[in-house]
Order: structure tokens, then C-alpha cells, then sequence
């Protein structure tokens, strides 16, 4: 059984929230919240397995909130934002301050919020960071860890946890890297582009949403738009096209991304899974390796969900596994000027 808490300020969402959860046989409500102070305290006393949270709520907003709560007693934390500017932003920052996934209130069904409550009990939350002395680093498989500096472009897959993982990478990033970076992280249109904003802010290197035909620039990285799909046809620049264009589950698709960079930059391509549910990626990095392509996975134990970077350890398609904190400083020493 799957025990639940409610946290919004609306009597309307809490019913809806409510009897979607309750048509679950698996599922039950264990109690509701109406701010951020009631979220954090009954955190700690119901200890529920999954909160929904509101982030626009009187005294203690949804952002504080998920910032205690991971304080407190970590908790998988699903956010329900409503789409605006404020919203949107706000979104993100909940997700870099913990939260593992969210949902739109103007998309709030019965299918996409049972599915993403799975995800979050399944997926759980980050362990607490191991002691540095007894943390491995830079796990890999038995091919050659690579030292040489032949890097011309990074292609990061991303989805669940993304903005929180991008927040720990990103800003991380040396601006004299020799390579420019392409984000594919699935998101809707117009979260894509608030990423950006938020990771160009804190970050040494700029950060922008892709235009079509982006000239690429050594030390900048680019996200693809949310509903769009990029792919890499061409040296040194990138190629937008709709999602109908093509057949995948996703958009940003990161097989497209992976596929076309792989095709394109060969063993100068340096090809990223991170966290993400699903398998978005397998197939591109299955091509890009046949071109002889450089992959990393993210480990497990720093994966908010470990889906996507599973199936490429899994097939044996990873040359080094990575912790999520050690993954600029490899982006970095691949691509040193």
C-alpha cells in the first residue's frame, strides 16, 4: 500500500488529488496539508511514502517545503505547479531543491498521476553522500578508462531528476572546455527554456535553449526545446525538428540526439546517460557506439530515478560509470583545451 499526502491550499485539487488516489486499490490518502509548515510537520509524524505538493501556498511555499522535507525525512515529493511564468519557475527550483518529478494542474489526470507516483516510490530518493574516503570513484567497465583529449562534443540524455542532476553538473562546467554541450531533457514546451534561464544564472558557461541550425560554441551548452526534437547532422551545428517528424515516445528524444552526434562526430563524440525513467537512448547509443562514440552512465546510488543510464549498463554499452558529482570534472578533463 502506497501512502500518500496531500499538500495544497486548494479544497478543489485536494478532492481531485484525492479521488484519483482513491480509485487505486494500492494506493490510500494518508492525510492533508494546506502549507508548507502542515506538509513539513506531517511529514515527519504520517512518514508518507510519496507528498504532493503545491508550490503557490500561504506562510510556507511548496519550494520551502521540499527544502525542509529533504532536510528532515526525504521524501519522494512530486510537484503539481500550475502552468505560468511564476509556476514554471518555481517548478524548477523545487526540482533542484529535491523534488523528483511534477505534473502541470492543467494536465493533472487520473493515467499521468498514478504512473508518476509509481515512478516516485519506485524510484525513491537519493541516499545520503558517502564519506569521501570511502566512495568509489569513477567506476567503470573493464574497457579503458579515457585520458586523451579527443572530445568535440558532449551530448547529455536526461529526464527524471534532470534539473537537479543539470544544477550539480552544469554550473560546474569550466568555461575553457573545448567542446560545446547539447542537453536533451525531457520537458515540455516552455519549462525548457526557464532551464536554461535558471542553469545560465548559476553557471560559469552560458546556458541557452537551441535555436534550429544553432551555430555550437566550445564552452556553451544548449537545451533543446521541450516538444522538439534535435539532432546533430552537421560539424557545428544542430538541427531542430517537431516531434511529429518522427516516431518517438519522447521529445527531446535522446536516441535522435545520440544517433545523429554519433554519426556525425564519431569517437570525438562524448555521449552522457543520466537520470531518467525509461529507455530513452538505448538505440542511440547503440548507433553511436558503432562509430566508435565515448559513453558514460551515471551510477545508480546518485540516480533520482535509474532507469535510462540501466539499460545502457546493462547492454554493456557504457565505457565508465560516474557519480553524479564527478561528472563535470570528467566533462571537464575530456575536454580540455
Amino acid at each position: 500500500m502506497i501512502k500518500i499526502l496531500i499538500v495544497d491550499d486548494s479544497a478543489f485539487m485536494r478532492v481531485k488529488i484525492r479521488s484519483i488516489i482513491e480509485s487505486q486499490p494500492n494506493m490510500r490518502v494518508i492525510g492533508v496539508a494546506r502549507n508548507g509548515f502542515e506538509a513539513v510537520e506531517k511529514v515527519q509524524t504520517l512518514q508518507p511514502d510519496v507528498v504532493t505538493m503545491d508550490i503557490l501556498m500561504p506562510q510556507m511555499s511548496g519550494i520551502e517545503a521540499v527544502e525542509m522535507i529533504m532536510k528532515v525525512r526525504p521524501t519522494p515529493i512530486l510537484v503539481i505547479s500550475a502552468l505560468t511564468r511564476e509556476g514554471i519557475n518555481d517548478t524548477i527550483k523545487a526540482l533542484e531543491k529535491g523534488a523528483v518529478d511534477y505534473i502541470q494542474k492543467d494536465q493533472l489526470q487520473k493515467d499521468i498521476l498514478i504512473e508518476k507516483i509509481n515512478a516516485s516510490v519506485k524510484g525513491g530518493i537519493l541516499p545520503p553522500k558517502q564519506p569521501e574516503k570511502s566512495k568509489p570513484k569513477n567506476r567503470v567497465s573493464p574497457s579503458e578508462v579515457l585520458t586523451k583529449n579527443n572530445i568535440s562534443i558532449v551530448c547529455i540524455g536526461i529526464s527524471t531528476g534532470g534539473p537537479k542532476a543539470l544544477a550539480d553538473v552544469i554550473p560546474n562546467i569550466q568555461p575553457a572546455i573545448s567542446a560545446p554541450i547539447v542537453i536533451a531533457q525531457h520537458m515540455p514546451p516552455v519549462f525548457t527554456k526557464f532551464l536554461a534561464e535558471r542553469l545560465s544564472a548559476i553557471s560559469k558557461i552560458p546556458v541557452m535553449e537551441l535555436e534550429n541550425n544553432q551555430q555550437l560554441l566550445p564552452g556553451h551548452a544548449y537545451i533543446c526545446p521541450g516538444g522538439m526534437n534535435v539532432a546533430i547532422e552537421n560539424i557545428g551545428t544542430a538541427s531542430l525538428y517537431p516531434k511529429e517528424k518522427f516516431n518517438y515516445t519522447y521529445s527531446p528524444s535522446v536516441d535522435l540526439l545520440m544517433q545523429t552526434a554519433g554519426q556525425t562526430y564519431g569517437a570525438n563524440t562524448l555521449c552522457i546517460i543520466m537520470t531518467g525513467m525509461g529507455s530513452d537512448g538505448l538505440d542511440g547509443i547503440m548507433e553511436a557506439k558503432k562509430h566508435g562514440s565515448y559513453v558514460i552512465a551515471q551510477s545508480e546510488s546518485t540516480c533520482t530515478i535509474y532507469g535510462m543510464p540501466k539499460v545502457i549498463i546493462d547492454n554493456k554499452l557504457h565505457d565508465e560509470i560516474v557519480d553524479l558529482e564527478d561528472i563535470a570534472d570528467r566533462i571537464n578533463a575530456l575536454c580540455s583545451a
